[in-house]
């Protein structure tokens, strides 16, 4: 079935409110093997666990705002921007008043406005847009008014401080390269500095340039005195041409620490918790045929990987980009098949209950 179909489908029939009487979500085992692709029957977006239901029957790439009252996320790849009310369940588009090519993230700055990623232009082919359209906007908190460029063209994901405007990003080095051209990926932070309608990066400063594997920014860590990332061994033997290891690194020292993923896994780190001790995880066996959500203890030392969802038991599904409410009580996540056109692609945003531990 089409992607705009299905959700066009799931929106009529009422599926975002649509949960079973199924078991309660818990943690399960540390991962100790591969993850199967399974042939349960039935269908994920409606016989879900209790604690766990969909907010909207369209989005992807979630994020939650500062004080967890809301949600925002993007429509599709390269669509407007939304906003999903914890309190009232309402929906709201936060970019349709202003002219734009499309958007791939969104994101919320410490002070309640936003950050959106997505290009003035776009480029030839999906991948070059991707790798070298990028930019980086600032809105204001009431979305009322038109994104200010921020002048950067980042790549991938970015990361922004729980503490303040500070943003962590990585570009490409040198810009725009690719092939044997490429030398690494550049990790930079920055504060956003808000004057009136417009912003500006002020303080940028280098981290450090990475290039034994492809990084992005995900996660400041306590005090923003370091950063998580995921990395991205493209080409390698591992299922679905990538291999990934969990990595942060600490801003004064430059140390770089490895989390080390098991090889029969796919282990995309994503959301830090509150604690900052452990890490929600998109993990697989083969990240192209499904993808379910671990946790991950950051401990260096033979990390513990723990598996908290079962979607892949249905098949070829996912969950994707997954965010924690800053009380630590709530799981916001992309859900949808795993056979998409494009990364991040999805059918709609989950809200999941995190077992107490």
């Amino acid at each position: 079935m089409k992607m705009k179909a299905l959700r066009m489908m799931l929106a009529l029939t009422g599926i975002a409110i649509a949960c079973s009487a199924h078991a309660q979500i818990t943690l399960n085992e540390p991962v100790k093997g591969p993850i199967a692709v399974g042939n349960k029957p039935g269908n994920p977006l409606t016989e879900m666990p209790d604690g766990q239901h969909l907010i909207s029957p369209f989005g992807e790439r979630p994020v939650f705002s500062p004080d967890g009252r809301k949600i925002a996320f993007i429509a599709d790849s390269y669509g407007d921007a939304y906003e999903y009310d914890m309190a009232t369940g309402k929906i709201r588009n936060l970019t349709a008043h202003m002219a734009h090519r499309g958007f791939l993230r969104i994101h919320y700055l410490a002070d309640g406005s936003y950050l959106l990623l997505g290009p003035r232009l776009r480029g030839k082919t999906a991948a070059e847009t991707r790798e070298s359209h990028i930019e980086l906007f600032w809105m204001n908190k009431d979305a009322d008014q038109p994104p200010v460029a921020l002048g950067v063209t980042v790549w991938e994901g970015i990361a922004t401080s729980r503490l303040s405007n500070r943003v962590a990003w990585g570009e490409l080095a040198p810009a725009g390269a690719s092939g044997p051209e490429f030398k690494g990926i550049a990790m930079k932070q920055a504060e956003v500095v808000v004057d009136g309608a417009g912003a500006r990066l002020a303080n940028v400063k280098d981290i450090a340039t990475i290039n034994e594997c492809w990084v992005e920014a995900q996660d400041f860590l306590p005090g923003d005195k370091g950063l998580t990332m995921p990395c991205y061994h493209i080409g390698s033997a591992h299922p679905a041409g990538v291999g990934t290891e969990v990595l942060s690194i600490d801003f004064a020292t430059k140390k770089i620490t490895r989390y080390p993923t098991p090889p029969e896994l796919y282990g995309e780190v994503e959301a830090i918790f509150p604690d900052s001790k452990r890490t929600l995880v998109e993990c697989s066996s083969d990240r192209a045929a499904g993808m379910d959500l671990c946790i991950l203890e950051l401990k260096a030392d033979r990390p513990k990987y723990t598996r908290l969802t079962h979607i892949m038991d249905y098949g070829r599904w996912k969950y994707g980009n997954p965010v924690i409410s800053p009380d630590g009580k709530k799981i916001a996540s992309s859900i949808g098949p795993a056979d998409v056109p494009e990364p991040g692609m999805a059918l709609g945003i989950v809200l999941i209950d995190l077992p107490s531990r």
